[in-house]
C-alpha cells in the first residue's frame, strides 16, 4: 500500500467532508515521477501539518483489476486518422 498527502486550497470543514467520500475511488498517482499508477483509495484521514494547515492523507492499494494495467498511448502518423 502506498500513503499520499492530497493539498487542497480549501478550510478545514471542506477538507473534512472531502476525506470520507475518497475511500473506495479509484485514483491516479505517480511513483517516483517515473511511472503513473492506478489504485484504489482504502483509507483518508485528515491531518495537519507542522504549521496547522490541514490536508488529507490516503493509502492507496495498487489496482490490479484486468485492463489496470498501463497501457501505452495510441499514436498515429501524422495526416493518418487512429482505427
Amino acid at each position: 500500500m502506498t500513503t499520499k498527502e492530497l493539498r487542497f486550497a480549501m478550510d478545514e470543514k471542506g477538507i473534512k467532508v472531502l476525506a470520507p467520500t475518497l475511500v473506495g475511488q479509484i485514483m491516479s498517482y505517480w511513483d517516483s515521477d517515473r511511472r503513473l499508477l492506478r489504485g484504489r483509495v482504502t483509507a483518508a484521514e485528515v491531518m495537519r501539518d507542522r504549521y496547522g494547515a490541514p490536508y488529507i492523507q490516503v493509502e492507496i492499494a495498487e489496482d490490479t483489476a484486468p485492463g489496470a494495467a498501463e497501457q501505452p498511448a495510441a499514436v498515429a502518423p501524422a495526416g493518418e486518422p487512429l482505427s
